[in-house]
């Protein structure tokens, strides 16, 4: 957003005795005695035509021949130039509104900073009612899809030049941009560095869990009790319930019926039950405290879905493997309970529990028995 200078003669050169103006409308100034209405649009071109150049101010209060500080009466509110600069033009153009008191007269002045998102467009097609030689004709004013460019003291649709210029030097500014932030990575290093998407009112914090669980975030006013304690203070609009891991791999985004029948074969590998569902998966991650940890487990609140990654997939088999039996004993039935206390009872019928067995709150004598 321009901040306009408490001091109009900083702005404009002008003899503060008589009003005269000595400055003349150029690329980044133009001149209106009073504002008026039926002329919005032509003040919403003049502003995307400056942003879309190098920045510029229309100063409202100066009569044109001669060239005077007259002064103004009438200004919209703040608001209504945000609304109508939202509803003509995108992106978003920055805009500031400051009041001048030369003598007794009052002007207004509205600028705008060139663009950091060039270009400006025009999404609205706007027109007039004007007369000429005694004729009222509808003249267009804006026109959908426009890019407007300011000329020497001329609000116009851009000529190629400029319009090729700005995209080259658009272009040049994100491939900086870029190669400062894989610097900074670099410097950082991969496992310590994330994003910030500040396009968005609460932006979204994207990082790998990993580096997530070496922050502590707390709200402003809020303190650290704890001393030593690292701790980053949100003083925007940051939603600390938006704080993400990045974009998971396409290998990691297994749905639980995916995962199921990838450890399917491990499950009748040790158990010789053919199968497991989705459902006993998701006991068998709860019991293994790994479900929705963002590691092995990652819940998609957007669409709703859930995903085992290939580390939880690793995990369940290897928990599988060197724990069969409490594994089993999170989703298994209570006949594959049985069946599997049964195949690893020692042959001689004698029966010693290790930490790898179930415990099922039955006496050996109610187990089938074992032919020795």
């Amino acid at each position: 957003m321009l901040a306009l200078p408490a001091d109009l003669s900083e702005l404009i050169t002008f003899d503060s005795t008589s009003g005269t103006v000595l400055s003349r409308e150029g690329k980044r100034l133009e001149f209106k005695q009073d504002f008026s209405a039926a002329d919005f649009s032509d003040y919403t071109k003049a502003l995307a035509a400056f942003a879309n150049a190098s920045g510029g101010v229309i100063m409202f209060g100066v009569s044109n021949k001669p060239r005077m500080i007259v002064g103004t009466k009438d200004m919209t509110d703040e608001a209504d130039w945000a609304n109508r600069l939202r509803d003509e033009f995108d992106p978003e153009i920055p805009f500031h509104i400051r009041e001048y008191k030369i003598g007794g007269a009052k002007l207004y002045v509205v600028g705008v900073n060139a663009s950091q998102h060039k270009p400006v467009i025009c999404r609205k097609t706007r027109t007039k009612v004007m007369e000429k030689k005694g004729e009222k004709k509808d003249v267009v004013i804006l026109q959908e899809g426009t890019i407007y460019y300011r000329y020497a003291g001329q609000s116009r649709p851009i000529n190629f030049p400029e319009l090729h210029t700005m995209l080259t030097e658009r272009d040049e500014a994100n491939s900086r941009k870029f190669m400062q932030t894989l610097q900074l990575v670099q410097k950082i290093g991969l496992d310590s560095a994330g994003v910030i998407d500040v396009s968005d009112p609460k932006p979204s914090i994207l990082m790998s869990p990993e580096t997530a669980k070496g922050l502590n975030f707390i709200k402003k006013a809020e303190l650290v009790e704890e001393k030593g304690a690292p701790a980053y203070m949100v003083v925007g609009q940051v939603d600390l319930q938006h704080v993400v891991r990045a974009p998971l791999d396409d290998a990691d985004k297994n749905l639980p019926t995916e995962a199921a029948k990838m450890i399917s074969p491990v499950i009748k590998e040790v158990y010789g039950i053919p199968r497991i569902s989705a459902q006993q998966l998701t006991l068998l991650l709860r019991q293994m405290k790994i479900d929705g940890d963002d590691v092995h487990c990652v819940y998609e609140k957007k669409m709703g879905r859930k995903y085992i990654t290939r580390a939880g997939l690793k995990a369940v088999e290897d928990y599988i493997r060197q724990s069969p039996g409490p594994a089993l004993q999170a989703f298994g039935s209570k006949a594959a309970k049985t069946t599997f206390l049964v195949k690893t009872m020692p042959s001689d019928g004698i029966f010693v529990p290790d930490e790898g067995a179930i415990h099922i709150g039955a006496s050996l004598e109610a187990l089938p028995k074992v032919s020795t």
